[in-house]
């Protein structure tokens, strides 16, 4: 990538002489521009969001410290203490461009080493255990780029009759796909070119409780919600009006339920790192509308974002820099938590995409991550954020995984096939077993051969998602 380093030439008049003949005179100051997040705070490992209601850059240290600093101006604060640059901030395009300035470069440098709060915990080396897919979905109809991120739908009676449901990005019918547990297609729905999908219970609409899956729409710029008929496993669009999104193109998608007021939103991220949060709700025709409640800007593209219903909290995975943990309530402010872990090659290798979460008992569980750079599945602990283990999808009677989008894991019984519940990601290059490349298609794991591969075995409970309750 090119820098984004430049200078921009400020004029100012030293004198005018006004005499027939005479030549006007400007003094040239030169002063050097960089850009905020790209160069000085996204090295550090710090936080930052764009605030568009503010024009501001908000940035949170590794200690704690925040700061602020707003185009047009040539003010910063940092912490209680207000200075100032040079030369006010500029906008390039959307990138927050600062007058180079020694002092303040410094002072952010010493601040953020001198402690540690927003990494949630040290995380140790990765140590990988290997895996296998028992079962794959049908390929995709289309050629290329086209199956996403699915999500797993538990059936309130027969686990056997759950569902997997798929978003493609081909939209020729592509859309949202339905299968079963046995990988058979057997809905698909042409509603545009969805990007990530995700599943919620127990949604107020007409007057009774309904299954929803909702889905970004790159198509429309939407978020697109249907209804789950548990009889006939078909999808009854729903969407409503007042769901298109400011964002130029929508892209990575979670729900959140809010165990504490009951509401479902929509969260929504961009390839510029924009993030919106909007609050669905029955319009009383029997559709479902939206208003947005929350927006900000991480500083780079985000596609993965997970919400966790319980604990209130969303992680969101900023491709190339982080895993970042966010407050989920439309209150919970525009600054992340905490980080969970860095793209440094390490434990994550750029693109990080999926994330998902295992809801285990009394609020224990997984958070899991799709590295993508290195064909790998990181696991943290749900509740400290700490580094568990890395698992990787290898070749056996099925092809292994590569470059994965999405990913989804749930806890509960899928029936007799799945009593303890499954793994799900995409698969960028589906081998087909004579070598040949089939169309993309989605790869499933029986949890316990995940969790009893782990050096130290990973914890197997079966938590209802139709049963979650807010927890601190």
């Amino acid at each position: 990538m090119l820098s984004l380093k430049k200078s921009l030439v400020f004029l100012t008049s030293a004198a005018l002489l006004l005499q027939v003949s005479s030549v006007a005179i400007a003094a040239e100051e030169e002063i050097e521009y960089v850009p905020l997040q790209e160069e000085v705070l996204n090295p550090l490992g710090a936080a930052s969001v764009w605030d568009a209601s503010t024009q501001s850059i908000l940035f949170k240290l590794r200690n704690g410290l925040t700061g602020k600093v707003t185009v047009g101006s040539d003010k910063y604060e940092l912490g209680t203490q207000v200075g100032s640059f040079p030369a006010s901030v500029q906008l390039d395009g959307t990138t927050a461009m600062i007058p180079e300035d020694e002092d303040f470069i410094k002072t952010v440098n010493l601040q953020n080493a001198s402690a540690n709060i927003l990494d949630i915990a040290h995380q140790p080396p990765a140590s990988t255990i290997k895996v296998k897919a028992t079962l794959e979905t049908e390929a995709s109809e289309q050629k290329g780029d086209s199956i996403d991120d699915p999500s797993v739908w538990i059936h309130p009676e027969n686990g056997n009759k759950s569902l997997i449901i798929g978003a493609n990005k081909k939209a020729n019918p592509g859309g949202i796909e339905v299968y079963n547990l046995e990988g058979k297609r057997i809905g698909a729905y042409g509603v545009g070119k969805m990007n990530n999908v995700d599943v919620r219970y127990n949604f107020k609409l007409n007057g009774k409780k309904v299954d929803i899956a909702a889905s970004t729409n790159r198509t429309t710029n939407t978020i697109n919600i249907f209804v789950i008929n548990p009889q006939t496993s078909e999808l009854t669009e729903v969407t409503g009006n007042y769901l298109e999104s400011n964002m130029e193109e929508v892209y990575g998608f979670s729900l959140y339920q809010s165990q504490r007021s009951g509401k479902m939103y929509g969260l929504i991220t961009g390839k510029e790192g924009e993030f919106e949060q909007w609050e669905l709700y029955d319009n009383g025709n029997g559709k479902v509308d939206g208003k947005l409640v929350r927006e900000l800007k991480i500083g780079s593209v985000t596609e993965g974002i997970v919400a966790d219903d319980e604990y209130g909290k969303f992680y969101v995975a900023e491709e190339n820099v982080a895993i970042w943990k966010y407050d989920a309530e439309p209150s919970g402010g525009l600054l992340p938590e905490a980080k969970i872990d860095t793209v440094d090659g390490i434990r994550l290798t750029e693109d990080v995409e999926g994330v998902t979460i295992y809801y285990a008992k009394d609020g224990e569980g997984y958070l899991i991550a799709s590295s993508q750079g290195s064909d790998r599945y990181v696991i943290y602990d749900r509740k400290s954020g700490k580094y568990v283990t890395t698992f990787m999808i290898e070749d056996g009677v099925i092809d292994g995984t590569s470059e994965t989008d999405g990913i989804d894991v749930q806890s509960f019984g899928l029936g007799d096939e799945y009593p303890d519940g499954i793994f799900i990601t995409q698969d960028n290059t589906n081998v087909e077993p004579d070598g040949s490349i089939a169309n993309q298609n989605f790869k499933i794991v029986p949890w316990e051969d995940i969790a009893e591969g782990a050096k130290k075995k990973l914890k197997i409970e079966n938590q209802n998602p139709r049963q979650l309750k807010a927890r601190k």
